[in-house]
Formats: structure tokens, C-alpha cells, sequence
């Protein structure tokens, strides 16, 4: 693959994570132990990850002004993820997540308020310069049709590319939409979770990705994360690969872990590897996540891991 930008488009917002003892109880007077700010949102937290890795990454999403949208946009400079072609709103509030971390069992339960940001259109897409990317990554989010009408617009910017300049696109479903399924059959790479496998009524990642195979576009892959078990992905011929996961010993925060694997995904495919080891090493980086707090030193924490050698 040419060595081209990598664009993440979906959502970013304000993190407020309160890390707790334990979760309170309901009408309970409760301490944290600290609180920090942070940003969130499936697409900024995997642009977090994969710029951490080295790449060139770029997020693109809309947002609002104000002090909380000023605390973002200087978090993604310090880590050098670019977000100049944002679209920016007024009579709106920047998205944010109240999230309760539980130290105990190292649970994370958010109360998120989207604050009536507009979601990306089609002619905000229409501006970006395609030629700028090697890779589109869609979070799957509630402009089903729009994210369709941009997939359209790459698939015609393709027709006219090389094989090595052409836009590979992946899109996540995450949330359990049927809607979302009129995007299966129009990415390289479908990113499947656990909560949408079992709102198609699969019970397993293994079963996911091979009941969808005949769905997807072809030269495909699909990819399901399971948890604590690991993750599967059905290669362009059907065959199914299966990774166990990395758990850290201590499983500190998990907030952000799926991200972190979709990022691993990325990374390793954009280096082209294969979906083995491309998915050992996702449920790798994302057992690290687990048994660390935040983001700030993922890769480094990942590096002085024993297993590190085994996937670089």
C-alpha cells in the first residue's frame, strides 16, 4: 500500500473519567479517587492509537467552539493527530461522556450527551482531497445513508487509481442498527462487535464472521472481537482465523480497548501483514490498554512487554 494518510471520520468527545473504588451505589454520596479529562469517541480514540504507532493519521468529525472544544483540539496537536479539515459548528455543545471506572473490576459505565452536534454531510465530505489517503476508516454512527453516499464518492475516485493508490475503506459496527447492515457489502474491512453480533443472533466471533462472509464485498475481510475470547476474521477465500486474546494481569481500564484493537487491525494491514497476525496483534495492543490508565504511553508500555518482538 502507498504510504498515504489514514483518515478516521465519526466522533470525538470530552472524556470526564472519574476512577472509583468501586461502582456507587444508586443515591449514593460518592469520592473518586482522581479525575481526569480526556478525549473520547470511537474514531479519535482510534486515531490516539494508530498516530501513537507512527502513523500518519488524520481525524475529521464535526465540532462545536468553546472551552471544551479548545481542551480537544490541543489534546489531538500534543499528540499529533490532525484534525484540520473538521467542520465546526455554532448553537451547539461539544459531546461528552461521564464515565465511572471502576478500579475493582476495572468496568467502565458512561452517561454520554451527544449536545445536539450535527453529524458529517456528504458536502463536507466532498472537500476533502482523496488523494491525501491510503485508508478510510467510517465509525459507524446514525448517517447511514451519508456514509454511503461518501463510499460512493471513493469507489469513483478509485476507478480512476492504480492498485497502489487506490482508498481502502473499513467501517465498525459497533452499535446494534440494523440500518448499519446497508454498509457490509461496501468496505475492505468490517469491524463487527460483540454487542452487534449478538443483536444478529450470533454467539460467537467465530460464527459472526463466517455467517457473514457471503455478505461482504468481495475480497473482504471481517473481523469480530469477543472479550476475553479473543477475536476471529474471515479471510477473501472464507477461511476463518481465531486469536486468542493478551489479558493484562491486572485489568486496570478498559475504556477505549475495542478501539485500540480496531487500531491494531489498521496498523497491521496498512503494513501488510496477514489476518493472522494482523489480529494477534490487535488482541495484543488492546490486553495492554486494559492494564493501563488512558492512552499516554500505550506504545512505549507495549514495547517493554516480553511478548512485543513476537508481533514487530
Amino acid at each position: 500500500m502507498s504510504p498515504g494518510r489514514i483518515l478516521c471520520i465519526g466522533l470525538v468527545t470530552l472524556d470526564i473519567v472519574n476512577i472509583c473504588e468501586r461502582y456507587p451505589e444508586e443515591d449514593e454520596d460518592f469520592k473518586a479517587n482522581f479525575q481526569r479529562w480526556q478525549t473520547g469517541g470511537n474514531a479519535c480514540n482510534t486515531s490516539t492509537v494508530l498516530t501513537d504507532l507512527g502513523l500518519d493519521c488524520e481525524f475529521y468529525g464535526s465540532m462545536s467552539y468553546g472551552l471544551q472544544a479548545d481542551f480537544i483540539c490541543k489534546y489531538m496537536s500534543d499528540r499529533r493527530i490532525r484534525h484540520d479539515n473538521c467542520v465546526f459548528h455554532t448553537n451547539c455543545g461539544t459531546p461528552t461522556s461521564s464515565v465511572a471506572l471502576s478500579l475493582r473490576t476495572g468496568s467502565r459505565t458512561i452517561i454520554h450527551s451527544r449536545n445536539n452536534l450535527p453529524e458529517l454531510e456528504v458536502a463536507d465530505f466532498e472537500k476533502l482531497d482523496l488523494s491525501s489517503y491510503s485508508w478510510i476508516h467510517f465509525e459507524g454512527r446514525r448517517n447511514e445513508q451519508a456514509m454511503v453516499k461518501m463510499i460512493d464518492i471513493i469507489d469513483k475516485f478509485n476507478t480512476m487509481q492504480s492498485g497502489t493508490k487506490k482508498v481502502k475503506v473499513s467501517v465498525e459496527f459497533e452499535t446494534p442498527r440494523e440500518s448499519l447492515l446497508q454498509l457490509l457489502n461496501r468496505a475492505d474491512v468490517v469491524f463487527i462487535s460483540k454487542d452487534f453480533a449478538r443483536f444478529r443472533g450470533f454467539c460467537s466471533s467465530a460464527v459472526t464472521v463466517r455467517s457473514l462472509h457471503s455478505e461482504l464485498k468481495s475480497g473482504a475481510i471481517a473481523i469480530c472481537a469477543w472479550g476475553e475470547e479473543g477475536a476471529d476474521g474471515v479471510c477473501p477465500d472464507g477461511e476463518v482465523k481465531h486469536s486468542d486474546a493478551y489479558p493484562p494481569q491486572n485489568v486496570i481500564d478498559t475504556l477505549g480497548a475495542g478501539d485500540t484493537f480496531n487500531a491494531g487491525v489498521i496498523y497491521s494491514l496498512y503494513k501488510g501483514l496477514p489476518l493472522q497476525e494482523t489480529l494477534n496483534f490487535a488482541c495484543f495492543l488492546a490486553g495492554v490498554k486494559c492494564g493501563m490508565q488512558g492512552y499516554d504511553g500505550l506504545v512505549n508500555a507495549a514495547t517493554s512487554h516480553h511478548n512485543w518482538n513476537v508481533f514487530m
